[in-house]
């Protein structure tokens, strides 16, 4: 039935509304909505053209969310964001360039929708598509697959620890991702870290600390504790038996005078209590972890050595 004049208005507002303010020629007519309706309130300014068929409502100032709902509509019915755009609708990484969306391949043609990547599979199933704040946005675990062939280890790491941390990451979904979706770029590498993640790293609390996790598998040293509470100070990472300590430091967590001060009472006490504290920085991984790396291996030898004569001797 059409939606007469006086209420279209009304109508093409309530849906818009549901969409961060964006809409389809496609959903207006299936609400009954005349194309000449459609068309006279493009004419008028209300409806202002995004893409081929999609439209703004009243204006083009729109959220981040906006942009990114028109992009899905734009790619047509069963479409979702993906890679990187839903990375960051997860709140697991950025985002930069075109706008990324995955659909079902077949009956669609990418075209006239600048901005837009459309990604295009043979099969695309419900269990790896949802909805996020209003948006129709691919899977946590579908995003972690698409990821995985364009990020290096280290990083789809942190992406994978971020995604477990905030409660988004569903093991048996990964794990039907996994099994079904071998051959695709990138699987081998979701696969590997699923397996060898650190379950110490899921207790980090910073994108240092993950890294220094996987550093140490990386150069063969021991796993330390993540997170432990030493005499009255929470400490970073701890190898308890040689009493060796790792604080991973970042300038937005340690660069006023006062947490300074802190950090340098903080070391006091525990060298006092008896323990060995080597600082680090973010940059220091990053760009060169090696000497620090050597510098930790030679401590825990050199501590487990003095451990043994120590005991040999009360013997």
């Amino acid at each position: 039935m059409l939606v007469r004049d006086r209420d279209a208005t009304v109508s093409i507002r309530a849906l818009a509304e549901r969409q961060h303010g964006v809409i389809s020629t496609r959903q207006l007519l299936e609400h009954g909505i005349d194309e000449e309706v459609v068309l006279g309130r493009r004419r008028a300014g209300f409806l202002i053209p995004l893409h081929q068929g999609i439209y703004a409502l009243g204006h083009q100032h729109l959220t981040r969310e906006g942009r990114w709902m028109a992009a899905v509509l734009a790619c047509g019915p069963g479409a979702v964001l993906s890679h990187f755009n839903a990375g960051c609708l997860w709140g697991v990484c950025g985002s930069y360039g075109r706008i990324e969306v995955l659909r079902q391949s077949g009956g669609f043609r990418p075209e006239g929708h600048q901005g837009v990547k459309l990604h295009q599979t043979r099969r695309l199933h419900s269990w790896e598509v949802t909805v996020e704040k209003g948006v129709p946005v691919a899977s946590m675990e579908r995003v972690l697959l698409d990821l995985a062939g364009r990020m290096d280890a280290k990083r789809l790491e942190r992406v994978f620890v971020q995604a477990y941390k905030r409660g988004d990451l569903s093991w048996p979904r990964l794990g039907r991702i996994i099994t079904r979706r071998r051959g695709c770029k990138g699987v081998g590498r979701l696969r590997q870290i699923a397996l060898e993640v650190d379950p110490e790293a899921l207790e980090t609390k910073s994108v240092s600390e993950i890294d220094f996790l996987a550093l140490c598998r990386e150069a063969n040293l021991p796993t330390p504790a993540v997170n432990v509470l030493i005499e009255g100070h929470l400490v970073d990472f701890l190898w308890s038996a040689q009493r060796v300590i790792v604080e991973t430091d970042s300038w937005s967590h340690h660069g006023d005078r006062l947490t300074f001060e802190k950090d340098r009472q903080r070391d006091v006490d525990l060298m006092a209590a008896g323990y060995e504290v080597h600082r680090t920085t973010y940059k220091m991984l990053e760009l060169n972890p090696g000497p620090f790396l050597n510098n930790i291996r030679s401590a825990l030898l050199t501590r487990t050595a003095s451990t043994f004569r120590a005991g040999r001797q009360e013997s």
